[in-house]
């Protein structure tokens, strides 16, 4: 097994990127970097649905990234899928299509998320760590990040790519300036709401990442015989003025762009002079590193740093919510020791899940920010629609449904379905939880629980000489027993004749 390798990949709207890595003293070195073509954007219909020959062109590429990462552990490979994935209706069809084909979890990430990870792959291969402004032009949306040496200052994902726009501006690979001047007015008023706010972080230095933006430079370099690596407004109103000499696409001729990036070239020329005009930036550095990398960054943070930025986003939140920490804390603990003994049993012995516990636990009461009435709903929503770095949309919404339903009625209509988990595995989590919750409900030091088993889906709860003298507790296990056969768990009572039953 390949121990101290990683991977990231990226299933982006135009392109799949895979890089690989493998640490040597603390410090990544690149093996492999395999891109294949895919034009996820180009299938995605007016109903916002993936067309089966898109689709199939994803699972191809997928059998081919599933061939170069054979024998890299689970843990050491982390996907990530942005927009056209993020927005497609039918997304569920493609990833169990993708089950059958591709032995890791893809994790759909939110544009926010997708920004601060290109931003950490751009500061974690950048030795300038000032005040920087980044973008990436991708297939289906465009990444607006400011920040200061390795943490960002602003995100900001807005839905304009060069396959998108291609599509609505340029079809057919008809030129005019009619047509560019709508695709430019249409990026700068997608671009405006973050526009002051960008401007006024006065970034010491801009930076460009993406496929389209290199593409572009090597354009300008050839053209001009220019320095590479570098993108001057006025040369980017140079190539625009060539570009519209002609009224077909086929007929234009891009030095140094490959065929299929240059049908998406007039597009991605359009959104870059708009961001460009928009921020006020009149040069930019070409960066090689991005989302990717970002992705590689963070796994081995995770993995070998024990830097998990999802435990620093469940902290602040826990602190700017003023969360009862010594309680929260006690119910986390509660939830951690029930799973350390189930977790065999129930095949929920990855470290994934016990983090995934404790932190649901720690967030359970964040709703009482709103209300003690209903706290469980409101903790659902809270932690549903907050910006959390770190976690990729399906891992957000799995700690929501946790904390909506710690309490009271559930209801499992309400629950989503969610493509990386499964649904006794959410069940179960949940179950616990609702029981390290219901043991500490009195909010006293007190020592209920002596020890748990399961056998299959059966739940068998060995009480304390306190927990048995505690008639509360003994009530509210009573009433606890249909909520948990609503998830498939039969709750029993060991000892003293008491057998819980419904």
């Amino acid at each position: 097994m390949k121990e101290e390798h990683f991977a990231a990949l990226d299933l982006g709207s135009n392109s799949f990127h895979l890089v690989t890595a493998r640490v040597i003293d603390r410090h990544l070195q690149p093996l492999l970097g395999f891109k294949q073509k895919v034009h996820l954007a180009n299938g995605l219909n007016p109903k916002q649905k993936l067309n089966k020959d898109a689709m199939q062109r994803g699972l191809d590429a997928l059998v081919l990234c599933a061939q170069r990462l054979e024998g890299f552990l689970p843990e050491h490979v982390h996907v990530v899928a942005t927009h056209t994935l993020r927005e497609a209706k039918n997304v569920d069809v493609f990833i169990a299509r993708a089950a059958e084909l591709f032995p890791f979890t893809i994790n759909i990430i939110s544009g926010h998320e997708e920004a601060r990870l290109i931003y950490k792959g751009v500061a974690q291969t950048s030795p300038y760590q000032g005040k920087r402004l980044v973008f990436d032009i991708g297939g289906g949306s465009t990444e607006v990040i400011t920040g200061h040496e390795f943490e960002p200052d602003s995100l900001s994902s807005r839905p304009m790519g060069s396959v998108s726009y291609t599509k609505r501006f340029f079809t057919g690979g008809k030129l005019n300036e009619k047509r560019f001047k709508k695709a430019l007015v249409a990026a700068r008023s997608e671009l405006e709401p973050i526009a002051a706010g960008v401007r006024k972080f006065g970034a010491e230095r801009v930076i460009g990442t993406s496929g389209m933006i290199k593409a572009i430079s090597k354009w300008m370099q050839l053209r001009d015989q220019s320095a590479p690596g570098q993108i001057t407004l006025s040369q980017a109103y140079q190539c625009k003025d060539e570009l519209l000499q002609f009224s077909q696409l086929e007929n234009f001729d891009a030095p140094g762009v490959e065929p299929e990036r240059k049908s998406i070239l007039p597009a991605g020329l359009a959104i870059l002079i708009a961001l460009m005009e928009e921020l006020e930036v009149d040069a930019l550095e070409v960066h090689d590193a991005a989302l990717r990398e970002g992705v590689l960054y963070e796994l081995t943070d995770r993995v070998i740093g024990h830097q998990d930025v999802r435990q620093r986003t469940v902290d602040a939140m826990a602190a700017r919510y003023r969360i009862d920490n010594e309680h929260a804390g006690t119910v986390a603990k509660t939830a951690v020791f029930m799973l350390d003994q189930v977790a065999k049993r129930w095949e929920l012995d990855a470290p994934e899940w016990l983090q995934r516990l404790a932190w649901a636990a720690r967030l359970h009461e964040v709703g009482l920010h709103i209300n003690s009435s209903g706290i469980q709903s409101h903790s659902g929503y809270i932690v549903e629609h907050a910006d959390m770095p770190g976690f990729s949309e399906e891992e957000q919404l799995l700690l929501a449904v946790l904390v909506r339903h710690f309490r009271k009625n559930i209801k499992l209509s309400r629950f989503p379905v969610l493509h990386s988990f499964e649904g006794h595995d959410i069940h179960r989590l949940l179950a616990l939880l609702r029981l390290a919750v219901l043991f500490n409900t009195d909010r006293q030091p007190a020592q209920l629980l002596q020890r748990m088993r399961v056998k299959n889906d059966v739940l068998l709860l060995y009480l304390t000489p306190e927990g048995w003298a505690n008639p509360m507790l003994i009530s509210d296990l009573a009433a606890e027993v249909k909520q948990q056969q609503k998830l498939g768990i039969q709750l029993l009572l060991v000892g003293a004749d008491a057998a819980l039953k419904a």
